[in-house]
């Protein structure tokens, strides 16, 4: 599925009621959130708080409630020890991501930044674990949507069909959730983006099942060695096969132009040796 397809929460839902009725009984208020027509994605976001606050729903609808917002905007979170709790109604339309609410699911993991209030990946492999089985029921539930982070629904402002980390409006959710979500066999969004390696490791999606996937991280890993590749979005053209040649050259492979098995291993073997941004 492509981007241009989701539409815009206005242009593309028509809603059966206004986006959020508010009644009264006695003395209390009560907010009700329209209902979602349509899901199209699932997207994972962090709660922008240090890995100190191991807070969960409540605290977040109470922050969110402050904020003059019905309820807390996401719809599961994750907690610190992996626990997963209900957020909204899953078939509310939530408030998580600009232009896409009408049409998709948001997921948070409590986290995402250090203690100085800096974005960082710092999500605990308890919160790994329980973001796959989360994703993975989801993923059946709404068998059409697919998976992205919310970073990767940043404009792309120039264009050039790669949300790029410049584009990014924010961080969250600190990792790249596309490239991520392959690896786990989870249907993810066909966003391009320049993926980072500094979160997920080149190893860790070596067995991805998606050739594009594969083939951006190896343009990626020349990038990172000193070989521009132009856009990083998994397909291998003239630039790519140049930046290619040169590290075939420099490293004394022989002059296939190509993502061999010689090529990849000597990348992997320079990434091993290289620190990460």
């Amino acid at each position: 599925m492509r981007q241009a397809d989701w539409g815009d929460s206005v242009a593309s839902c028509f809603f059966a009621r206004p986006r959020s009725v508010r009644f009264t009984t006695g003395d209390i208020f009560v907010s009700q959130a329209a209902k979602r027509l349509q899901t199209k994605l699932i997207v994972v976001h962090v709660s922008a708080t240090p890995p100190q606050m191991d807070i969960g729903a409540n605290v977040l609808r109470r922050m969110h409630r402050d904020r003059g917002w019905s309820d807390v905007g996401y719809h599961r979170i994750i907690k610190r020890n992996g626990v997963v709790e209900a957020g909204r109604p899953i078939d509310a339309v939530g408030i998580h991501v600009a232009g896409y609410n009408s049409l998709s699911i948001g997921v948070c993991l409590i986290g995402g930044v250090n203690a100085n209030g800096k974005p960082e990946f710092n999500a605990t492999p308890e919160q790994m674990h329980a973001l796959i089985s989360e994703l993975q029921a989801l993923s059946a539930a709404y068998p059409n949507a697919v998976i992205c982070g919310h970073r990767d629904l940043s404009p792309d402002a120039d264009k050039d069909g790669v949300i790029e980390p410049a584009e990014h409006i924010k961080a969250c959710p600190c990792f790249d959730v596309i490239p991520w979500s392959v690896s786990k066999g989870l249907p993810a969004a066909s966003i391009k983006g320049n993926w980072s390696l500094q979160t997920m490791g080149a190893r860790a999606v070596v067995d991805a099942d998606s050739q594009e996937v594969q083939m951006a991280i190896w343009q990626r890993l020349l990038m990172r060695a000193g070989y521009p590749v132009g856009p990083i979005d998994g397909v291998v053209g003239k630039k790519t096969t140049k930046a290619i040649r040169a590290f075939q050259m420099q490293s004394a492979i022989p002059l296939s132009g190509m993502f061999d098995a010689k090529t990849v291993a000597r990348l992997l073997d320079v990434e091993g040796h290289t620190d990460h941004e």
